[in-house]
């Protein structure tokens, strides 16, 4: 691969590791919120009356923040009926074919919530429940997660088309050895 296209290879790595780190700071937040839960409700009678809010958020933005992540690492679930059972130049066509409609839907999807999360930012909306939280917060890291998702998507898109096969589990010889 060329130096730039490393160098941006590994800065879209970079982010989203970054953003499987707030994933994991998130998860031991709604962790440690719902242990206050069940000490407050079980010794003092008593509650923070949001734990089901702030879990909701907090599994949305884990979720989202940790879809580039999880596609670096080859975590995501995939169907590989077709994949399975081509080699060389289809099964990369394939791919590349299904990146590109994934990357398409991606930034589809996080053109909605930039919409969504530019009118809550407007009007100052807040959830309805006792801790108004301003909802452009919630869905901003949702925005956020999508944004590094199709950034990682492209990055993936390029280590494809510059013709990096060891990410559709091949490597060079055995496409030498078919074309």
């Amino acid at each position: 691969m060329a130096g730039p296209m490393d160098r941006l290879i590994r800065a879209v790595e970079r982010l989203s590791q970054a953003a499987g780190v707030v994933s994991a700071i998130l998860l031991i937040g709604m962790v440690l919120h719902i242990l206050l839960e069940i000490v407050l409700r079980s010794f003092f009678s008593s509650s923070t009356f949001v734990l089901d809010e702030f879990v909701g958020y907090g599994v949305a933005a884990m979720t989202f923040l940790s879809l580039g992540y999880a596609l670096n690492e080859g975590a995501l679930i995939r169907v590989n009926i077709l994949l399975g059972r081509t080699t060389g130049r289809p099964r990369i066509g394939i791919e590349i074919f299904s990146v590109a409609v994934t990357l398409a839907m991606t930034v589809f999807i996080a053109a909605y919530f930039w919409r969504s999360v530019a009118r809550n930012w407007r009007r100052e909306a807040v959830s309805e429940s006792i801790a108004e939280i301003p909802l452009w917060i919630p869905e901003g890291l949702v925005l956020a997660g999508m944004s590094l998702f199709a950034i990682q998507l492209a990055a993936y898109l390029l280590r494809l088309i510059a013709g990096d096969r060891k990410i559709v589990g091949e490597d060079t010889e055995s496409l030498e050895q078919v074309e």
